[in-house]
């Protein structure tokens, strides 16, 4: 930072002095010239009117003979741009200005440059040149140049070091921040206390409080869900161990086969509940960077679907479908996720002979203008679920009290995780016929595809 604003302070220095030298150049040589404007008027209007002004005249002599000392300058007065009637000592041969107009011009004579100002009577026969050599200009300008050089110097000097005391005074207090930052144990994630920082700094360490905030909500989730997934994990391994023990012991083959069935029944609850632990996994490592894409809803719902035709059958359970064609910007993946566990949790608690209706369309609000949502519900005629838990369900290992069958209490919460990322709202209600229990998902209406169709 001290760098950058030292370079800043040396582009600002260079430019500074290449401005002023432009200045100097232009005023020196504006004031050059009116100087020299004016001793060529006066040198023309000391000639006599009387003077004989031609080639064998005697020479002319000028009213205020001071003239021809003044200032040191180089002057002529030419006849008829012929004759050199008054030439001032070390004055060149040739003429100030060979073209003999008037006013102000810059010419070379025997390889040195000269500001010269011509000016002639009204006729025209007399010009008089006045000249400088512009080393003169040139080492007046580098003079003054120098000394506002030093001058800036000084003052640029003067406000870098106010610049730089101010600068290492502030930033004292990040550097020790940044050394308590530095010593802090690993998940110390206690907020920062901007008192001792300048007031600048304070909306920076307030976003960093926030971030630091959500890392804390974010470990202590992480915590919690591996304690109840350790407990949860611990039940079905002890229940594993337990049924194949008592397969062992088993003295006729129906205890050994009613061991067995059992032991098959906690392996299932225990598989299922590891996929869903890794479905979790994954969406929680994909929750910084999801890949969303134009897809067909309904497409995804079938494919889905068919998974589950087999188990429906073996449980007696109907399937239906009721799929209208919508298009959702979504992630492939988490919407699978979604809808497997969805499909899943209405078969489990529907009892035989019950149904379960997938459907996926677009819905139309009140109004008019507003464009179209697309959704996916889920309805079943189970036992449903009471209003006053409709929403703790959808949180991590809740189980609804008075159910027969025994969930994970993971898979909703997957739900809602993943309606959360894709900005979707989730909607409860009965089932099917006034039964059972629904979900809807709608999503935003910023992800629709533009063919809408009626579901």
């Amino acid at each position: 930072m001290i760098a950058m604003i030292a370079a800043t302070i040396a582009l600002c220095w260079v430019g500074a002095l290449a401005l002023l030298f432009a200045y100097l150049a232009h005023n020196k040589t504006s004031t050059w010239d009116d100087k020299l404007k004016t001793i060529a008027i006066r040198l023309l209007t000391t000639i006599p009117a009387d003077a004989d002004l031609t080639v064998t005249g005697p020479a002319l002599r000028l009213r205020n003979p001071a003239l021809e000392r003044s200032e040191k300058l180089a002057f002529q007065v030419w006849i008829n741009r012929r004759q050199l009637a008054v030439p001032s000592p070390g004055a060149p041969a040739t003429p100030l200005r060979p073209d003999f107009e008037d006013g102000p011009a810059t010419t070379e004579i025997a390889g040195q440059r000269w500001r010269v100002y011509s000016v002639s009577d009204a006729d025209g026969r007399v010009h008089v040149q006045v000249g400088n050599p512009h080393s003169v200009v040139d080492a007046e300008i580098r003079n003054d140049a120098l000394t506002g050089l030093v001058r800036t110097s000084l003052v640029l000097l003067v406000v870098g070091a106010l610049m730089w005391m101010v600068v290492h005074t502030s930033l004292k207090q990040v550097v020790a921040l940044e050394a308590a930052m530095r010593g802090r144990r690993k998940f110390d994630l206690t907020p920062l206390s901007p008192d001792a920082l300048p007031r600048e700094l304070h909306p920076l360490v307030a976003s960093f409080n926030h971030l630091l905030l959500q890392l804390a909500e974010s470990i202590e989730g992480e915590r919690r869900f591996i304690g109840d997934a350790a407990h949860e994990l611990r039940t079905p391994l002890a229940a594993l161990q337990a049924q194949a023990q008592i397969a062992l012991r088993a003295n006729t083959v129906a205890d050994k086969d009613l061991a067995l069935t059992k032991l098959l029944r906690v392996a299932q609850s225990s598989s299922r509940l590891s996929e869903q632990l890794l479905d979790l996994a994954r969406l929680n490592a994909g929750a910084n960077a999801p890949q969303h894409t134009p897809e067909d809803l309904g497409d995804l719902v079938l494919h889905v679907a068919r998974d589950f035709d087999t188990h429906a059958l073996q449980h007696e359970r109907s399937l239906l479908l009721e799929i209208g064609r919508c298009t959702i910007r979504c992630n492939v993946d988490e919407i699978g996720i979604l809808l497997r566990n969805l499909i899943d949790n209405a078969l489990r608690y529907t009892s035989k002979g019950g149904r379960v209706r997938v459907g996926c369309g677009y819905q139309r609000d009140a109004d008019p203008g507003q464009a179209p949502k697309a959704y996916l519900d889920v309805a079943d005629d189970g036992p449903g679920v009471p209003p006053p838990e409709r929403q703790a369900i959808f949180e991590r290992f809740h189980r609804a009290a008075g159910t027969s069958a025994r969930g994970s209490g993971i898979g909703l919460s997957l739900v809602a995780g993943i309606a959360q990322s894709h900005h979707a709202t989730i909607e409860t209600g009965n089932g099917l016929d006034g039964r059972g229990f629904a979900v809807r998902i709608v999503f935003p209406a910023a992800t629709a595809g533009a063919d809408v169709q009626n579901p």
